[in-house]
């Protein structure tokens, strides 16, 4: 989908991986079931060949269509990048955290109005880190 070539561009920016070798692990991943799972939100995620995993958030003017759980649109996006060698499933812990905060409609609410990147990020990372422990 568009939405997945344009997050697969601006993760490639960030990351110096390849922008088809990430559009192509997303959809993979997107085949398996929508990583569209209600309220407006996703998150996509990958699994490559690099050493440290990374996170990223992008958030849609016009919402995008996703097949999502709910069928909602999609307004918000929260991808992970994860390496391959994965042994912990670290990715699977962050999921579960994460869509249990994405449940939370407070915390849905923070990152519609969270107006700058930094903030936005600060905030997903600092409630993630709330989680992990």
């Amino acid at each position: 989908s568009n939405a997945l070539k344009l997050l697969s561009e601006k993760c490639a920016d960030y990351s110096g991986i390849e922008e088809r070798t990430l559009f192509k692990a997303f959809e993979q991943r997107e085949k398996i079931d929508s990583t569209g799972f209600g309220g407006g939100t996703a998150i996509p995620h990958a699994k490559l060949d690099l050493e440290k995993p990374f996170i990223a958030i992008m958030r849609f003017k016009e919402p995008v269509d996703w097949k999502s759980i709910d069928g909602q649109p999609v307004k918000l996006v929260i991808a992970l990048v994860m390496p391959k060698g994965d042994k912990d499933n670290t990715h699977l812990k962050v999921i579960s955290s994460l869509s249990r905060k994405l449940a939370d409609e407070e915390f849905i609410q923070q990152l519609t109005i969270k107006e700058s990147r930094d903030d936005l990020y600060k905030f997903i990372i600092g409630k993630m880190e709330e989680n992990v422990g």
